[in-house]
């Protein structure tokens, strides 16, 4: 990097990280670069004057001017604000100008505004961001103009489905390739959990509510009912034992009978394994609470809207937040099931540390009026810094 080149790299640096640049100063503030110390002292004590040459030709080709000292002495350059010149100066260095960078991410946001809910919503936010010229806040959801693109382009997608399709499949089809979408995934959870009602912590929960798997989910169910798949009735009483679902077996299903009196949706697989209660309706749905799967619930709940209807899940923010999902989901008023203070203090000794996104979460749900009836445990487990999850009530 020449000299000359270095100067107006870190003019331009210093441009880009001032107020100036996103026009929020107040008052007119000069862009300075001191070159009377650190990197520039070396070429100012060289005898072939060659920091005086590439100032002069930063001066003469109208990027920045230099400021003296009284005696003469060069101090520092100012660097020229007219559009004009930082324009050009950003083709000198051969860089993108935020502005039209700017300009671009806007006309792609524009262009998302009759999407689905989630990249209608992000867009929105995004537009609003590039409005108050906080472009880097906007990059941190992807880093360029083609990954947001991208990003988009799959949630929108993933929005239409209305079965689980396996990864790589779903790659495929969308990009032709199968790494692209493994390369933007974590900003892909990050939108949909930001800009959606999905109450899933994980990466993976979060894309596979989507429908999108890394492999067949099922959901598993057993009790006092009988349901008919290909022309074979079958009575899971008289089995006996849990019966695995696919999404495909799912949607060909009919609930023949149900002798149940209650229905228990259960977030855990061993919870789901050990629970033995009589007169009840089992379902393990894999922890996600996909379309398909939550019309094998309305199935069920269409044969005998009497049934009582109750979700076992972990005691945080996580299990109230699928518990409220699932209502929201269904249209059906479940309850909660072994998920209070009561639980909390009989197995207090197996109960866990709150994490500090444990803490946040909670404090945000606890003046949430969605989750009102949770309140008092909820300040039960911020007051004594405890969660607990199913397997420790086994």
């Amino acid at each position: 990097m020449s000299l000359e080149v270095e100067i107006l790299t870190a003019l331009l640096n210093a441009y880009e990280r001032s107020k100036v640049s996103k026009g929020q100063n107040k008052v007119h503030k000069d862009i300075k670069l001191d070159i009377t110390h650190n990197v520039f002292d070396k070429h100012r004590n060289n005898d072939n004057g060659e920091l005086d040459v590439a100032v002069q030709r930063v001066e003469r080709a109208g990027f920045a001017k230099p400021s003296c000292t009284r005696n003469g002495q060069l101090q520092c350059l100012v660097l020229n604000l007219d559009d004009e010149s930082i324009e050009k100066l950003y083709k000198y260095l051969k860089r993108a100008n935020p502005r039209d960078l700017i300009a671009r991410y806007k006309e792609l946001f524009q262009t998302k505004l009759n999407s689905c809910q989630i990249v209608r919503d992000f867009s929105i936010r995004m537009l609003e961001l590039l409005d108050e010229k906080k472009l880097s806040t906007v990059q941190q959801y992807g880093p360029t103009e083609n990954d947001l693109s991208d990003i988009c382009k799959a949630i929108e997608a993933m929005s239409s489905l209305e079965e689980d399709v396996q990864e790589r499949i779903f790659c495929a089809k969308l990009f032709s390739n199968s790494k692209r979408f493994n390369d933007l995934r974590g900003k892909i959870s990050k939108i949909i959990r930001e800009f959606s009602d999905e109450p899933f912590d994980e990466e993976e929960d979060v894309i596979a509510s989507m429908g999108v798997i890394k492999n067949t989910a099922y959901a598993f169910i057993k009790g006092d009912l009988t349901i008919k798949l290909n022309n074979q009735v079958i009575n899971l009483g008289d089995y006996g034992q849990p019966l695995a679902l696919s999404d495909t077996a799912i949607k060909s299903i009919d609930v023949l009978q149900v002798s149940a009196t209650s229905l228990y949706t259960i977030e855990n697989l061993t919870s789901f394994d050990v629970f033995n209660k009589k007169d009840t309706v089992v379902i393990y749905l894999g922890g996600f609470h996909n379309a398909v799967k939550r019309e094998l619930i309305k199935k069920i709940y269409n044969v005998v809207p009497q049934i009582e209807c109750f979700h076992y899940g972990d005691i945080d923010a996580g299990g109230f937040y699928i518990l409220n999902h699932l209502r929201n989901k269904t249209g059906i008023k479940f309850q909660p099931f072994m998920m209070s203070i009561i639980e909390l203090e009989k197995f207090k000794n197996n109960c866990k540390t709150l994490t500090s996104n444990d803490k946040t979460r909670l404090m945000k749900m606890e003046i949430d009026p969605a989750f009102l009836e949770f309140k008092p445990t909820i300040l039960f487990m911020l007051r004594n810094n405890i969660k607990l999850e199913q397997e420790a009530e086994n």
